[in-house]
């Protein structure tokens, strides 16, 4: 929980066990007690046991991840392998609130990427566009892409609502998994295309504009865009949302 109160990657911690119950919810009409499975006894010792290895070890995201083991493995125990087979993707999605350690080092990753990709970009705007370091100039104008304009919050985010999406969809397997894995390209290019803008912006209608109200508002207008693409894929691709049971 610290983590979710100090960390902007994962704010959305605590949003995601109720969006999982609420996936629950949704297929509540599917889940028939069955018979009990004894192998829901060995997944919940796995559990156990990696949460062990994580307290040992010191590392939370070890111990996060065990609580799907043993969720999982209570299932098995209690409800059998029908009922399983119908929660698990909502347990799974219970991932999205496991502060992983790698998420920091892939936003600096994701920054050199956003960085250059835009520079690229505005290059081929015939715009006399140069870098350095994590620093975009344009003439006698300094942009910098700080770690919070890497785009990993809307990777994130959008990842989150995709997987959300995917649940919800009814489609082939194969093209819904594609969908989910495919939200993590769209977001980075969203932020690329946002820098891009932002610079654009400042180019032709001034500095303060750009690195002031275009700046805030930006970022809200391009995740919207990339998660409404996602849709878009969604609906190219033949796949039809479910909506939710509320009866």
């Amino acid at each position: 929980m610290d983590s979710w109160l100090s960390s902007p990657y994962y704010s959305q911690g605590f949003a995601v066990p109720f969006i999982s119950g609420f996936l629950i919810w949704i297929k509540r009409k599917q889940l028939r007690a069955g018979q009990s499975s004894i192998s829901g006894a060995a997944v919940l010792a796995l559990g156990a046991f990696v949460y062990l290895l994580g307290s040992i070890w010191g590392m939370r995201y070890v111990t996060g991840l065990s609580l799907i083991l043993v969720l999982c493995g209570l299932s098995l125990l209690f409800w059998g392998a029908k009922v399983t087979r119908v929660i698990f993707l909502p347990i799974c999605f219970l991932v999205f609130m496991i502060p992983f350690p790698f998420v920091e080092d892939l936003g600096f990753q994701l920054q050199s990427i956003s960085l250059h990709s835009s520079a690229w970009i505005l290059s081929g705007f015939g715009l006399p566009i140069s870098t350095s370091g994590a620093e975009i100039h344009l003439g006698e104008n300094t942009f910098t892409v700080g770690l919070q304009c890497s785009g990993i919050n809307s990777l994130v985010a959008l990842g989150t609502l995709a997987a959300v999406y995917a649940f919800l969809l009814r489609g082939a397997t194969y093209k819904r998994v594609t969908l989910f894995f495919l939200s993590f390209p769209i977001a980075i290019l969203a932020n690329i295309f946002r820098i891009v803008s932002i610079i654009l912006v400042a180019n032709y209608r001034g500095v303060a504009i750009a690195t002031g109200f275009y700046h805030d508002i930006s970022s809200v207008i391009f995740f919207m865009f990339a998660f409404l693409f996602l849709l878009l894929l969604g609906r190219l691709w033949g796949c039809r949302l479910t909506l939710p049971d509320f009866e």
